[in-house]
């Protein structure tokens, strides 16, 4: 009868073991990822802010990223895209953001100064960047392999960080525009400090506009055009008011996709890699769909009787010199707040000059 107990005991033994090597397989080993029954089934919910109009290069974009993580999770992760302001105003993007008023939100960098300064030196004049592509590279290289912009993003997660096709320079007024002499005592609009003395010494009065208030602006005849991207070429249908587009790869668009922090912590570490992956398939689709959105809008130029030019040597030259002491403006004032301004305006030229190597279209 012992020796009957004591063989039951060793298979009670032995069957307790393999159970625990059986839950250990299940962790975090090689046998497979960590999950839980909660993480199998809670569904999570995205409010995503989108400023601009459906009308616009991004929202489809922002539709089908919302679809790709949806499908990635097994329909675990839901995010709806709230366009035209819908969860808010352009200025509090940023702060509703942090704030959790909303989820996650899209827009541009540049529209909040002094909130990512460091960024911002990839959006001066005249940098000489080749393409969107290039400064969307370099832009995440700083992020990534410096602690240039560390500070300035650690209250956001940032899922992707992006440029688009240079902006253009628009003119309702009806001339020719072929040098910095033609744009004398236009009045222009600009996007920040570095552009107000960019277009000062171009010899323009500078205009700060709101960046979806172009149409009303020129239709009252308050200015006479300025800075304004392919996206609000589009989105606010900038083509109606203007007679001539000038071309130039003067001032690329800083654009930023993001999450609420605690948003993004709090999800299942299988959830937050989906999160993480979604940034690089973003930036895959944005490239071609600015290409097709210039395309198209300079058709609508054509259609609109939009003379459409781009400067000749003398003039980009004239664009040029009149960038380079917003360059140093830029440089100073990072100095005044205490950062290496220098240093960081170099590691940019750097980067942008190693990315037109690779991206030479």
């Amino acid at each position: 009868m012992k020796k009957q107990f004591k063989a039951i005991s060793l298979l009670l033994v032995v069957a307790i073991a393999l159970s625990l090597l059986a839950a250990c397989g299940s962790g975090t080993g090689q046998s497979g990822p960590k999950t839980s029954s909660a993480s199998d089934t809670k569904v999570y919910t995205f409010k995503i802010d989108y400023p601009n109009s459906e009308n616009s290069a991004v929202y489809p974009v922002l539709v089908k990223w919302a679809e790709y993580i949806s499908e990635k999770s097994n329909g675990r992760l839901k995010a709806t895209i709230y366009a035209n302001g819908a969860l808010g105003k352009l200025p509090d993007c940023v702060n509703n953001c942090i704030g959790g008023v909303t989820d996650g939100f899209w827009s541009g960098v540049t529209i909040y100064p002094g909130v990512f300064p460091a960024t911002e030196v990839f959006g001066l004049p005249y940098m000489g960047a080749n393409n969107q592509e290039v400064v969307t590279a370099a832009m995440n290289k700083m992020l990534k392999e410096t602690n240039y912009l560390t500070k300035e993003w650690s209250n956001l997660k940032v899922i992707a960080l992006h440029s688009a096709t240079a902006s253009p320079i628009l003119f309702s007024a009806q001339k020719q525009i072929k040098s910095a002499a033609d744009m004398a005592g236009l009045k222009l609009r600009i996007s920040n400090a570095y552009t107000t003395t960019w277009m000062k010494n171009l010899g323009v009065n500078p205009v700060s506009v709101g960046i979806n208030d172009g149409y009303e602006y020129m239709e009252k005849n308050i200015i006479d055009g300025g800075l304004f991207f392919f996206d609000q070429l589009q989105s606010s249908a900038l083509y109606e008011q203007i007679d001539y587009l000038l071309t130039a790869n003067a001032i690329y668009p800083l654009t930023m996709f993001c999450m609420n922090k605690d948003v993004y912590n709090k999800l299942p570490d299988d959830l937050k890699k989906i999160i993480d992956e979604s940034g690089d398939w973003f930036l895959k689709q944005v490239p071609g769909v600015h290409n097709e959105q210039v395309k198209n809008m300079l058709a609508k130029c054509q259609e609109h009787k939009v003379t459409v030019a781009a400067p000749d040597s003398a003039f980009s030259a004239e664009l040029t010199a009149a960038a380079k002491p917003a360059w140093q403006q830029w440089i100073d004032t990072m100095k005044s707040k205490g950062y290496d301004g220098q240093a960081i305006f170099d590691t940019a030229v750097k980067y942008i000059k190693e990315f037109n190597e690779v991206y030479k279209g």
